[in-house]
């Protein structure tokens, strides 16, 4: 997440939708200030879905050049973020779809036998993703982190801003849920723990 100055989301906006239609135009290296601009949030959010970094690298790419052979299709009606997300989007439910049961356990089954010490932080983060639907995943990466409205996140999923606010604060609540749920275990073990020495 990128913290903007007043003024700056402005004057962003007006560079990349001059790179657009500078793009349209026939100017093909203007579509590197796009890439430039998106590559890293779009990156990010590839990879809370995929989890591979390998997968999120050629999901960006694929993402990126489907934007490029679409782009004539772009109207500045919404945002230009939001069309790209919504063909991320598109394109990670596609592969989602594409991998079946077998393949995911196997490459579950890899990762776990090469995971690396992660940060303690970042594991709660991402074990508590794994309670989420991938759905549920995109609405909350979309919202929290992208900080998209919901009539914008609609608009990239393709469901009623409604539902979305609905699916949205049925998954915070199941987030903290699971979160009281740990807590009160973790509690419970250090109480037992001291009632052990006592």
């Amino acid at each position: 997440m990128q913290l903007t100055v007043p003024g700056e989301t402005d004057d962003r906006n007006s560079r990349i939708e001059h790179a657009v239609a500078a793009v349209k135009a026939g100017d093909k290296q203007s579509y590197e200030l796009i890439i430039k601009q998106f590559q890293r949030q779009i990156y990010t959010y590839c990879f809370y879905i995929l989890k591979n970094h390998t997968e999120t690298e050629d999901a960006v790419q694929d993402i990126f050049i489907r934007a490029y052979a679409n782009l004539h299709r772009y109207s500045s009606s919404t945002s230009f973020s939001a069309w790209l997300y919504k063909i991320a989007y598109h394109h990670l439910l596609n592969l989602k779809k594409k991998q079946s049961r077998w393949l995911r356990l196997i490459e579950h089954f890899k990762e776990s036998q090469q995971q690396q010490p992660v940060p303690p932080a970042e594991s709660v983060t991402s074990e508590l993703l794994t309670y989420l639907t991938a759905e549920e995943r995109h609405i909350l990466l979309l919202k929290a982190v992208e900080q998209y409205t919901f009539d914008e996140i609609s608009a990239i999923m393709g469901l009623k801003a409604t539902t979305v606010r609905k699916k949205y604060e049925r998954l915070r609540k199941k987030l903290l849920e699971r979160v009281s749920h740990k807590e009160g275990a973790r509690m419970h073990g250090a109480i037992s723990g001291a009632n052990k020495t006592s």
